[in-house]
């Protein structure tokens, strides 16, 4: 039987302990050391411990003003295959329904993760929106030739926030992603002052229409430095005007020397355009599931 876990906050003082717990944890490139500091500034940095010791780690954190997003869960290496997964979860979900005034508690994880789908599927968490996981790694990348400047000559950073969110949020690429936008690991609510954010901090690309001016296609772009990675985390527009800026990307991680590059969405537009460009299913993850739990 498994012992039961004792719930509690990070500090500063555990962060040692959790260094070392993660230390190998995807061949130590666990980004858990790069974000404990910024997490436990932030709070809902909880663990789970067994006499004194930590044995898991999960995070919650306010996506909006009754909305929550679970990330972080961890189980010590050495204390796997003993159900404290399972305990993690369980844990999380009594400490928020607990402290925190919320309505919706998300979740994000790989589509051949079957344990964590029965956990979070026992627990009374429904399936939000399966997203296909389409990427160029490291073996592909360095077979391939950057696209030309011709075949991207339409692509901008684009500054116009207002014509943005109004693409964005009348796009048919949002209402197959269930008003999600997929950052990295996290799927985040889309609103204006996301799109505004993003647009500010340089990540908006676009194609515009010649006659008129008007956005034909557009994705947002960012990069990842500990996996040195970059992502598509959303694209809407045109299938020729997104595989322009598919291209791009591409362009810009082979240039900048990045290990893969990724996308995630669940709108069949935008992957037949990327798979087009040269995005494929990798032999694991091909699909990323978000799943929600309603509190009432």
């Amino acid at each position: 039987m498994t012992p039961e876990l004792e719930i509690r906050e990070l500090d500063k003082t555990d962060k040692e302990e959790v260094v070392e717990m993660t230390s190998d944890i995807w061949d130590g490139r666990d980004y858990i050391p790069d974000y404990f500091d910024r997490w436990i500034e932030d709070g809902g940095f909880i663990c789970g411990t067994v006499d004194d010791e930590i044995v898991a780690l999960a995070k919650h954190t306010w996506h909006s003003d009754d909305i929550l997003w679970l990330e972080g869960l961890r189980v010590h290496p050495d204390h796997r295959e003993k159900g404290y997964g399972r305990s993690m979860i369980e844990g999380q979900v009594d400490y928020i329904d607990e402290h925190l005034d919320y309505r919706v508690a998300r979740f994000l994880t790989s589509d051949d993760n079957t344990p964590v789908k029965k956990v979070v599927e026992d627990i009374g968490f429904g399936l939000k929106q399966k997203y296909d996981y389409v990427r160029i790694d490291d073996e592909d990348l360095e077979e391939m030739d950057p696209p030309s400047d011709d075949e991207v000559e339409r692509v901008q950073i684009e500054k116009q926030a207002d014509e943005v969110i109004d693409k964005v949020l009348s796009s048919k690429e949002l209402e197959d992603n269930v008003g999600l936008y997929m950052e990295h690991w996290t799927a985040y609510p889309v609103e204006e002052d996301l799109i505004q954010d993003r647009v500010e901090n340089g990540h908006c690309y676009s194609v515009k229409e010649e006659d008129t001016g008007k956005i034909e296609a557009l994705m947002f772009m960012q990069v990842h430095d500990i996996y040195e990675s970059l992502s598509v985390t959303f694209a809407c527009g045109t299938h020729e005007g997104m595989k322009e800026l598919f291209r791009y990307g591409l362009k810009y991680c082979l240039e900048e020397g990045y290990e893969r590059l990724r996308l995630k969405s669940a709108s069949d537009n935008v992957i037949e355009a990327a798979k087009e460009v040269g995005f494929s299913y990798s032999d694991h993850h091909n699909c990323t599931l978000v799943y929600e739990y309603d509190k009432e």
